[in-house]
């Protein structure tokens, strides 16, 4: 047989590989983090690509996941608190995957988050306490805080499926794409803020960045859910819109900015509660079939709403997908009329928002 021919038996096949490319990727940010190491470097980038789509008995988990060399000062930067010790192993991939197997599924919730220590023996791993209150910042907000490029901690959280955050102190941050996503398209962050920026366009000064906060860090946790999603933002002062010919408006509209003002000036174990429990009623809205309505004022407004979609929208070529995306079309053609923003999360993982 001819042994140019590179369908040969005599001919192994090419092995195309990202493992490289991502390991020296990370590498370099290990050297602007002051952090240098390539059994790190590697670690990470199985820590990466394993917490990509990660999954405990068929369930999406989304831990976060913190290295560094000194705990004490990795518990000042993120707020954490109550470490607790889980097990240690040599700095290799196989070590990555026994920590993230004993200790990502205690981290549901925002309870807890994983660290890895780097010491002599490898890595020392185990879990710490953070707080999920919808008011508190979360550790790696904390981290994008810190303005040390050479604070000794670097986090890697998954933003969305096969998209995740890699960031250390000074700004130091690079946003992994595992998949065909288009880089060039907002980061799931980034869209976050927007429309967080959008409901609370209409709050007073004094109380916007609270409200902010809120807004965000329950959208951005329902971006993470394994389903799809749709909101309507209505301009402020309106109770509804002709668009809506289905789904639950709710009798009053539910006023967060003033449950997050009652609890900022009087943080009682009830305000702090009903606080909670606004959080986790939008995020089960969202869970709902249909578009979640909210107001430029941080008011919910109802959901499991549902639009009527004009017989043209279908047949044009520019709508790619289901029902969901068309209804996104919909709610992008009423933008300054009915509605001041539309966002989307497809099955998929992507998300949009357009605004007025």
């Amino acid at each position: 047989m001819n042994g140019s021919d590179p369908a040969g038996l005599g001919s192994p096949p090419l092995v195309l590989s990202f493992r490289h490319l991502l390991t020296d990727a990370v590498s370099t940010f290990l050297d602007e983090a002051s952090m240098s190491c390539e059994l790190t470097a590697d670690a990470i980038g199985e820590l990466i690509v394993t917490l990509s789509r990660y999954r405990e008995e068929g369930a999406p988990l989304f831990p976060m996941a913190f290295v560094g060399d000194d705990l004490g000062q990795l518990l000042e930067h993120l707020g954490g608190h109550d470490p607790i010790a889980i097990g240690i192993g040599p700095r290799s991939r196989a070590t990555i995957q026994r920590a993230l197997k004993q200790c990502a599924p205690l981290g549901q919730g925002r309870w807890w988050a994983l660290y890895l220590l780097r010491v002599p023996e490898g890595f020392a791993y185990g879990v710490f306490r953070t707080d999920p209150f919808p008011l508190a910042e979360t550790p790696l907000e904390r981290l994008r805080r810190v303005e040390d490029r050479g604070a000794g901690v670097v986090g890697v959280l998954q933003l969305a499926d096969n998209i995740l955050e890699l960031r250390s102190g000074g700004g130091l941050c690079r946003h992994v794409y595992l998949s065909g996503a288009r880089v060039e398209s907002a980061s799931p962050p980034e869209v976050m803020d927007e429309l967080a920026d959008v409901v609370t366009a209409g709050v007073t000064t004094h109380s916007r960045e609270r409200a902010r906060g809120f807004f965000r860090r329950v959208l951005f946790e329902v971006m993470q859910g394994s389903h799809g999603a749709l909101v309507a933002v209505l301009p402020r002062e309106r109770a509804g819109s002709t668009l809506f010919v289905d789904g639950i408006i709710l009798p009053r509209p539910l006023d967060i900015v003033a449950l997050l003002e009652r609890y900022h000036a009087d943080p009682t174990d009830s305000a702090g509660t009903a606080v909670r429990a606004a959080a986790q009623l939008l995020r089960g809205m969202m869970a709902t079939d249909g578009i979640t309505v909210l107001r430029a004022d941080g008011c919910i407004v109802g959901y499991n709403i549902f639009v009527r979609h004009p017989e043209t929208l279908a047949s044009q070529p520019s709508v790619v997908g289901g029902a969901r995306r068309r209804t996104f079309e919909v709610l992008c053609a009423a933008l300054g009329t009915e509605l001041t923003a539309a966002f989307i999360r497809s099955q998929d993982g992507d998300v949009s928002c357009k605004r007025v």
